[in-house]
């Protein structure tokens, strides 16, 4: 039985895939920073199949604890084969435009804990010479566009992170997946004006667990967005700057 520890049970996408994992009986440790959502999850991936769960609820931006959580995991579930994290904000470029103070919890969530719990894990990984670290990032990291580039710039500087940790991993029995999905509906882009290219959590979430089960090292999903944003890392900037995006 597959041990996953999962770092934002209760996002759109966290819950999809849980969804596909209860199914196959996966052991789950669910984290997020709400009780009473982790319990109503917890109950619900019963009814959906799954006999072993645990949860703990903390804040992931108290990296001061991270430690502590990832022991606690290991200790509950008898070792740990898979580190899934899902878990964000997503700014208002704006508002952080006006006030860039406000962009430290940005880079903060999005970027700086994500890279902190996920060297821990990577430690713990590579001395037990196994395991897996599957962390959902954003097409919005691949080039800075005027529209998003605090959100895209801290997801960016965890892609990079995931590849140089893919590096130092390689021959170690230990796999690094970078996940970047495009637009999805779920309520952290409820504010968002949607237009095309807009995705369901369950089609993302077939994806990722699909990719956990792959040698791939990066995914997009769904599968266009791969040749989407390789068209635009190619383009010329004096017309990627005239568009308005």
């Amino acid at each position: 039985m597959e041990r996953i520890l999962v770092l934002g049970a209760y996002s759109g996408i966290g819950q999809a895939v849980l969804n596909i994992l209860a199914k196959r009986n996966s052991k789950l440790f669910l984290v997020g920073r709400d009780q009473e959502k982790l319990r109503i999850v917890e109950e619900h991936l019963r009814v959906v199949g799954n006999s072993e769960l645990f949860y703990f609820a903390m804040d992931l931006n108290e990296i001061e604890s991270h430690k502590e959580l990832l022991e606690k995991a290991i200790k509950q579930m008898n070792g740990l084969d898979t580190v899934f994290v899902c878990y964000g904000i997503l700014p208002n470029q704006r508002e952080l435009e006006q006030n860039p103070d406000k962009s430290i919890e940005n880079y903060y969530t999005n970027a700086l804990s994500t890279i902190h719990f996920v060297s821990l894990a990577a430690n713990y990984f590579e001395a037990m010479h196994k395991g897996t670290i599957a962390v959902v990032t954003s097409v919005a990291g691949d080039r800075g566009r005027k529209s998003n580039y605090f959100y895209g710039s801290a997801k960016g500087c965890v892609d990079i992170f995931l590849e140089g940790l893919r590096h130092r991993l390689f021959g170690k029995n230990v796999k690094v997946v970078t996940i970047k999905p495009g637009v999805v509906d779920t309520p952290m882009t409820k504010d968002l004006d949607k237009k095309v290219f807009v995705s369901q959590p369950e089609e993302v979430a077939k994806d990722i667990v699909r990719a956990l089960e792959s040698n791939k090292d990066v995914v997009y999903t769904p599968w266009f967005w791969k040749y989407i944003m390789k068209v635009i890392r190619l383009m010329p900037s004096k017309i990627f700057y005239r568009l308005d995006f």
